[in-house]
Order: structure tokens, then C-alpha cells, then sequence
């Protein structure tokens, strides 16, 4: 694992760009960069320039991120009657052919000058200005100059939080709003309600947050084998945003070109709910209580009942007046069915409607909620369970399982709308390095460079087909993220690798120098304090005994290329003067390894592995 095929590397790639020897971070890659000679030196009498019709908006986001980033308090002003000289204009133009959020960004020693169609194209534009000033800023500081044309390769480019397993705050939820959309991530999918807790206020239903918010406290007890909660135990764990804090996420999240959809999900993963309100479960005269880890059971809401109906016709009808967003997110994922079996009132519905089975019940209620949604002027978004039975037209899905299933091809093909969610790359809940030194999690390794890899379009699709593909969507659960930290931890970097697959084309795509963006990124994060992760530097090592030699013969790897493994197997700590991992060497039996990956300077870049080769 040497320097130079990284440089080799990263000199060949067209889109590369060099400021004083270093590459420019960009986070997703521009589609076209063009440098030029010289730079624009940007200070505190620079003067910044806004369309009139953006300057609400845009001018305290502008002047804040100015001052965060540089610590340059500059004045900004409405149109576009500029000086001769030491200005950023922003400019709407017509005539610009890269779509809704595209842009132009061009530097000049004299000038910076930016034009797109909307406002969505000048807030990215700023993005990859701001990617190009230096991290440490002085009282003045130079940009490269460049011409950028750039757009997205897909129009939806989100990421889903679930906030129902493990409540976050407001302010964590704005602050993460904040950061994925510097990356151009304008989708935020927020997971509102599980079977652990109710996080959105609805006025005519007011037990869904006094009861279905809170649950028992089962904190440090592994979450697959919490004990259920009783009726009397105290419930002390959860939190719900009111729709007053909502109303403020939304107005933030627009100001940064972030579009909010919410998800309500049913029938399944319905435990809040029906412990809530019992009557709309298949049970009767039941008592459930808020599930406080993995184990749900009896968490559908009845498909037969009429009162289900009526009861999510008003819930429909609150979020449908509080989101702008034409979408809404009814999940249809993962239901359990057992209990609508033994329901009279499902079984009626099923002879009465001449149903093949509860899969078809399941469709059943998935087109009436469907119906509702529509209704209210929306658009249904289902998981791609809800494309069994009879299917759910009009909906849009997110396709997500693998193996059997084929709803990255199916959805498409059948004339769905369909966001990319494959599990294997865009699940970033899954542990991201080797699992004995992760956080629990799914016992799945999920690196970065695997979220990077990922491609959207599956190759089985045609070119109509291929266009109902509307993007990709990173999705980190709740189960494992109890705190904040471990949630941002989570998140970066592999949010920004999902932005890049979301935003560039594939030819502008490359690992090694992404992987470079994405250590000077580090810094970025680490200056607006967020909690990233360094498991892109672990090193991965696997073993086998040697029959023949009756040794063990050890194979270390890194997903990051560049530098190198060093190792020990006598129990002290690897510097960077330890032995050289060259290729997979023999060693006796019962040995510990430890092992690190190292830069030039001989830092440790990443955490030691630590093994017993037994």
C-alpha cells in the first residue's frame, strides 16, 4: 500500500483540482471543472450581491456561513449593480441550461460570479465556493480561479433519520439539516413514529404523544433482549416535537433547499399507536404499552377495522396542513400479520373485497391510505413491500430489500416512481468498520467506500424504465443511535459518500479521490463540531491455519489507499516503525496482533485492530 499509485492516482483524474499542492475537497464532485490561472483574494470589503427576490432568505444565510467559516463579516446587498471590482454576484438567469439546480460558477482575480435558474442553483453554487476556501481563514484569503459548470445526476438526493427508536432533538435535527445540505442533499426523510415512540404532535389525537412518545427506560440493556415494559413502570424515556417545532425545522430545512418529508408508519411498526389508542388494533379490550427495544409483538393496526381508516384520514389530514412537501411517507414495511389472520373484522374484509390472502389485505389498506394521501393533494411513498398484492399505483417507492426480491427492477419496470435505498449500500445503521471494535449495531459491515460504490441505475433496466429512477437515499435507523454523538458518528462520512453517488455522474467518480476530500472534510466537520467517524483507516485482519507448516497465515487490508499497515506480534503498540505489512505473512498459533494504519509521518491514523490469532 504505497504513496505513489494514489498520486499516479489522483494526477490522471480529469476532474482533480490542485491549490498549493493540495487537491480541492469537493463534496459531491462538480460535473465540469475548468482552472484558471491566478485567484480572487476575498476580505471584508468584498461586496456580495443577491437577486432582490432571494435577499429574506439568502442574505442572513449567506452572511453567517461568511462569518462561520471565515470570520469575514461582509455586506451584502440586493441586485446586481456591482463595483468594478473585489465582488460576488450571485445572479438568477434564464438562459441557463442546467436545470432547476444546476449552476455557473466562475472566479476571476476581479470577480466571482455566480448564475443559476433558482435559488436552489445559487445556494449549491455556494456550497463548492465554500469547499474551495481554505478551512483556517485569515482576515483575507484566496479562492482558486476556476469555471465550474455543474447540476445533479438525480433529482432526489436524500437521507432518512429516525428519530422514533431514539428521540433527538430538535437542535440535532436542524444541525444535521444543516450540514448534509452543504453536501447538496436535499431530501430529509424524518422517521417519525415506531414501535418505540410517537414523535409527531396531532391535535385531535393528543394520546399518540402524552402516551405513544414515551417508554419504559431500558437504557444499557442490549436492544434485542429488553424485557417488554408493564403497565406500572415509569416512562421516562422519548420526546415528540410539537408542530409549532416542526413548522421551525420546515422554514429552516427551506432556506437550505432542503425539502422535509415526513413518514407515518403503517400498518405495521404501529406499537405507539395502538398502545395509544387499543381500539385500533385487532385485539379487543387489549392493553399494550410502548415497546422499548426490539421485541413488538402484536404491532399492527387492524386493516379491517373502519376506525383505522377514519383515525389515519385525520392524522393524513394534520401532517398533509403542516408540510409543504407534496409527499408524505406511509411505510407499508414489515408488517406482521398474525393477528389480522385471527381478526373477524380483517377476515370480513377479505370475503368481501374476494382477497387471495393478507398480502392482498395488506394492498387493500395500502390503496386506501393511498386514496387519502391523495385526497389531501399528496403523494404516497411506500416501502417496496407495498408492491405485493395488488400494488399501490400512483405511490412512489423506496426499494430496499435485495436477494429474493427485485424492487430496484420491479418498481421501475411496473411504472412506479421508485428512490434507491438498497440496504446493502445505503443502510448506514449497519456497522461501517471490523465489529469487535464498532459500536452494536447490525452484525453487517457497511464501509465507506461500499456506500460509495454504489450505483442506482440497476443495468437490467431500460432507458424509459431507467428514468423513473427519481434518486437515492441513505437511511440510518434508530435502533443503535441512543445518543447524539453516536448518531453523528454514524451519519459521516458515508452521508457525504451517498451525496456524491446521488449528485455526480459516474464518470466523474473515483475512490481515491473522494477518499482525499474526504480527510480534508474531516477538518470542516470537525470546525462546526460535528462527530465523525475515522473507520475508513481500520484495518481488517483474517487468518487460517497452514496444515502443511502447521503456522497461521495472516491477511490485513484497509479500505483506504495510500498509506500503510504497520504491525506487532508481541502485544506492543505499532508505530510507524514497526514491522511493514507487505502481503499475508505465517506466524505461530496464539499469537496477538495489533495493527494500525500509518501516514508518512508515522501517525496513526485510524484506532489499532487487536487479535488473538487462535
Amino acid at each position: 500500500m504505497k504513496r505513489l499509485p494514489l498520486l499516479i492516482t489522483i494526477i490522471l483524474i480529469a476532474c482533480t483540482l490542485k491549490v498549493e499542492g493540495k487537491a480541492i475537497p469537493f463534496i459531491p464532485q462538480p460535473q465540469s471543472v475548468e482552472m484558471k490561472s491566478g485567484s480572487f483574494i476575498i476580505s471584508e470589503r468584498t461586496k456580495v450581491f443577491v437577486p432582490k427576490e432571494y435577499l429574506a432568505d439568502f442574505q442572513p444565510y449567506l452572511a453567517g456561513k461568511l462569518m462561520s467559516d471565515a470570520g469575514l463579516d461582509v455586506q451584502i446587498k440586493a441586485g446586481n449593480r456591482t463595483p468594478a471590482t473585489n465582488f460576488i454576484l450571485f445572479e438568477k438567469s434564464a438562459e441557463l441550461t442546467l436545470g432547476e439546480e444546476g449552476y455557473l460558477l466562475e472566479v476571476s482575480p476581479q470577480k466571482v460570479v455566480v448564475k443559476a435558474n433558482s435559488y436552489a442553483g445559487l445556494f449549491n453554487a455556494f456550497q463548492t465556493l465554500r469547499q474551495a476556501m481554505p478551512i483556517q481563514a485569515g482576515s483575507s484569503f484566496e479562492i482558486p480561479c476556476m469555471v465550474v459548470k455543474d447540476h445533479p445526476r438525480f433529482e432526489w438526493r436524500g437521507l432518512m433519520l429516525d428519530v422514533a427508536r431514539h428521540f433527538q432533538t430538535k437542535a440535532f435535527v436542524m444541525k444535521q439539516i444543516d450540514v448534509l445540505s452543504s453536501y447538496k442533499i436535499n431530501k430529509f426523510h424524518w422517521h417519525l413514529t415506531d414501535d418505540q415512540g410517537w414523535r409527531i404532535e396531532i391535535k385531535k389525537y393528543p394520546n399518540l404523544t402524552q402516551k405513544g412518545a414515551w417508554r419504559a427506560d431500558r437504557t444499557g440493556i442490549p436492544w434485542w433482549q429488553r424485557e417488554s415494559a408493564t403497565a406500572d413502570e415509569p416512562k421516562t424515556v422519548g420526546g415528540f416535537y410539537t408542530q409549532d417545532d416542526i413548522k421551525e425545522v420546515i422554514e429552516y430545512a427551506r432556506i437550505r433547499n432542503v425539502e422535509i418529508i415526513p413518514e407515518i408508519d403503517v400498518p405495521g411498526h404501529s406499537k405507539a399507536l395502538v398502545a395509544s389508542y387499543p381500539f385500533l388494533s385487532c385485539l379487543e379490550d387489549a392493553h399494550f404499552e410502548v415497546a422499548v427495544g426490539g421485541k413488538a409483538p402484536d404491532n399492527a393496526l387492524c386493516a379491517g377495522k373502519e376506525t383505522s381508516y377514519t383515525f389515519l384520514e385525520d392524522v393524513i389530514a394534520e401532517v398533509a396542513a403542516l408540510f409543504p412537501s407534496k409527499y408524505i411517507h406511509m411505510g407499508g414495511d414489515e408488517c406482521n400479520k398474525t393477528n389480522w389472520q385471527k381478526c373477524d373484522h380483517c377476515n370480513k374484509v377479505v370475503q368481501e373485497h374476494q382477497l387471495k390472502d393478507m398480502e392482498e389485505l395488506q394492498s387493500y389498506f395500502m390503496g386506501r391510505v393511498n386514496e387519502l394521501v391523495a385526497a389531501k393533494g399528496k403523494s404516497m411513498i411506500g416501502w417496496d413491500e407495498i408492491l405485493s398484492g395488488k400494488g399501490a399505483k400512483g405511490a412512489t417507492i423506496m426499494a430496499w430489500r435485495r436477494g429474493r426480491f427485485t424492487p430496484e427492477v420491479d418498481a421501475p419496470r411496473g411504472g412506479y416512481p421508485t428512490i434507491m435505498t438498497d440496504y446493502t449500500h445505503s443502510y448506514i445503521s449497519q456497522v461501517q468498520g471490523p465489529l469487535e471494535m464498532e459500536p452494536e449495531g447490525p452484525k453487517v459491515v457497511l464501509p465507506l467506500s461500499k456506500v460509495y460504490g454504489y450505483e442506482p441505475i440497476p443495468e437490467q433496466l431500460m432507458p424509459e424504465e431507467a428514468q423513473r429512477v427519481l434518486g437515492t437515499e441513505a437511511c440510518l435507523w434508530g435502533e443503535f443511535t441512543p445518543t447524539e454523538a453516536h448518531c453523528e458518528y454514524m451519519l459521516y462520512p458515508r452521508a457525504l459518500a451517498n451525496a456524491e453517488v446521488a449528485w455526480s455522474q459516474p464518470e466523474v467518480k473515483d475512490w481515491a479521490r473522494f477518499q482525499s476530500s474526504v480527510e480534508e472534510n474531516f477538518k470542516r466537520l470537525k470546525r462546526d463540531n460535528v462527530n465523525y467517524s475515522t473507520s475508513m483507516y481500520s484495518v481488517y485482519a483474517s487468518f487460517a491455519l497452514d496444515q502443511l507448516s502447521n503456522m497461521a497465515k495472516v491477511y490485513l487490508t484497509t479500505e483506504t489507499v495510500g498509506y500503510d499497515i504497520y504491525y506487532t506480534l508481541n502485544g506492543d503498540e505499532p508505530t510507524g516503525n514497526s514491522t511493514k505489512y507487505e502481503g499475508v505473512f505465517a506466524t505461530e498459533n496464539k499469537r496477538v496482533l495489533k495493527a494500525g494504519l500509518f501516514n508518512d509521518q508515522g501517525e496513526l491514523l485510524g484506532k489499532i485492530t487487536e487479535i488473538k490469532i487462535k
